[in-house]
């Protein structure tokens, strides 16, 4: 399996999205129907369709390797409950915080129950956990399991990308909190571990995003200008134009607006519009806002 995950990451730093599927899909076969080698690469095709933002598929795939866990005696495994955890944050990618963070501590109490709370697993649902409860507004509590996650990763064996990781999302709940200073230093020494990597790290969008933001809120639109376009073009290159690559282009509009230039805000909003529409659907709450600001911007030119 080394050497398949070995392979699955040269596929994804090249930005070969239709291989990464193709190697995956390939892989799910060769380990044969309902074996739990192939329960533990549904998993991978599920967050790799989560990633590009194919929700529907993405659910299938998490619930197909879910059932084959629990079929093979594996229920309250460190396994499945890694799976829920992919499921829980596919729902709050989707702006299902409610459902997410019931998932996510039903993933805490299965791990803790399966003796795993020492494990990987666990510190990465607290992250998680952490994320859904930003996103429901109870930034207290997102702050608590943030920085619980990452002292953990930090006296434990993780890999630098995942303590960047960890400090972008408690940069973002600083932002949340009004700590501008203590978000500033989270994602300053996060960025400082991607800049460091050998090759691009499909997290570092995030933290470019953030920095971006804090720059904005700072006044210092040019800067946050070019941290947006950094960020849409890495999300591109690991995932196509998904929900996250949409969300940077609605920031780089609302950049682009305050710096007075409406006709590069309408281009970039529009640009973002279609996205979510066409990923989410035109009804959608996400969708219908960022056609809201297209009109008001629009009507400004």
């Amino acid at each position: 399996m080394e050497q398949f995950y070995e392979k699955l990451d040269e596929l994804y730093n090249a930005g070969d999205l239709k291989a990464v599927e193709e190697f995956i899909l390939s892989g799910i076969m060769d380990a044969g129907e309902g074996t739990v080698r192939s329960a533990g690469l549904l998993n991978e095709l599920a967050a790799f369709y989560r990633g590009v933002s194919r929700y529907d598929e993405s659910e299938d795939a998490f619930v197909r390797s879910m059932n084959l866990f629990e079929s093979s005696g594996m229920g309250a495994s460190p396994q499945y409950a890694t799976v829920l955890l992919n499921l829980a944050g596919l729902y709050r990618i989707k702006g299902e915080a409610d459902k997410a963070l019931a998932l996510f501590l039903d993933a805490i109490d299965k791990l803790e129950a399966a003796g795993a709370s020492d494990s990987y697993a666990y510190t990465s649902v607290l992250n998680n956990t952490a994320l859904a409860y930003q996103e429901k507004g109870e930034h207290s509590k997102a702050l608590t399991l943030a920085e619980a996650a990452l002292e953990r990763m930090r006296t434990g064996d993780s890999n630098e990308h995942e303590i960047a990781t960890s400090l972008s999302n408690l940069a973002a709940i600083h932002i949340s909190l009004g700590d501008a200073a203590k978000a500033d230093e989270c994602i300053n020494e996060s960025l400082s571990i991607y800049d460091a990597m050998p090759s691009p790290d499909v997290h570092h969008a995030a933290a470019l995003t953030t920095k971006a933001v804090i720059r904005a809120r700072a006044g210092e639109h040019r800067e946050a200008l070019e941290g947006f376009k950094q960020a849409t073009e890495l999300t591109r290159h690991f995932f196509g134009e998904n929900i996250e690559y949409a969300a940077c282009k609605s920031n780089i509009a609302e950049v682009y607006q305050l710096l007075g230039d409406t006709a590069s805000a309408v281009k970039e909003m529009a640009e973002a519009t279609r996205i979510y529409e066409r990923l989410l659907g035109k009804n959608h709450d996400t969708a219908l806002n960022a056609k809201k600001k297209l009109l008001a911007m629009q009507s400004e030119v």
